[in-house]
């Protein structure tokens, strides 16, 4: 009976999580256009000929940082409204066949095993509310992944200071002993809706990597395109191979 209310639970704030997305998407867009300077930190792993996923893509930028490679890139996210933009922005690579894009709001979509070569999840990850989606999630990508593939992660490192400065100006609410609620707001500055984010550590990320049968290449935090301590970096990078 606690599973079934768990389960409950996490697939309330997965359908919070799709609705907050939908109702920001064309704000959320607006302010995506460029790519992150962390993505520097894998830009090598990705190569002609591959097929590659981005996990949660939102409005498909990272595919700006990779489409002069020639491969098939598949965007998967829960939310209508990014997928929208996504296809909008890159509909001449769609009809090339070279850009895939699917909404994964009546559930995931399964791949045959071994057929991608990296796995990118960009700021996604962490929106998963409890270990045993967390844990589905990893195994399926990693049948899905070729032996010798990557999965590339980057979550937000909310023990910074960065982080504990937000909390307490800009409203971020801490919820539990790792589980944050951020606000989203408009130009105006007021609030349109809440998200869930959860704050992974390297020990809790290797362990959740490790159990799928991941090894770990890189597990560190990073601050735009400089390595970092837990202090400084605002971001978690995980680079894990399927050997």
């Amino acid at each position: 009976m606690f599973e079934f209310f768990k389960k409950r639970k996490s697939d309330r704030i997965i359908a919070q999580t799709r609705d907050n997305y939908n109702r920001i998407a064309e704000h959320f867009n607006a302010t995506r256009q460029t790519s992150w300077p962390e993505f520097v930190h894998f830009k090598h792993l990705i190569k002609d000929g591959q097929k590659i996923l981005d996990w949660g893509c939102g409005n498909g930028r990272y595919f700006d940082s990779v489409k002069n490679k020639k491969i098939q890139y598949y965007g998967l996210d829960i939310s209508a409204g990014l997928i929208k933009f996504a296809k909008q922005k890159y509909q001449s690579e769609i009809e090339a066949g070279r850009a895939n894009f699917f909404c994964t709001e009546k559930g995931e979509i399964n791949f045959p095993d071994n057929f991608f070569a990296v796995c990118i999840m960009i700021a996604s990850f962490h929106h998963l509310p409890d270990e045993t989606t967390r844990l589905n999630l990893l195994k399926k990508v990693f049948r899905e992944l070729k032996t010798g593939g990557f999965l590339i992660m980057t979550n937000w490192n909310l023990a910074s200071p960065w982080a504990k400065d937000k909390v307490k100006k800009t409203g971020w609410k801490k919820i539990g002993t790792a589980d944050f609620i951020v606000p989203w707001k408009n130009p105006a500055g007021e609030i349109i809706t809440k998200r869930y984010y959860h704050s992974f550590t390297k020990t809790e990320l290797k362990k959740l990597l490790e159990s799928v049968g991941f090894e770990i290449e890189k597990l560190e935090f990073s601050q735009d395109t400089n390595w970092s301590d837990d202090k400084g970096g605002r971001n978690l990078i995980l680079i894990a191979k399927k050997n």
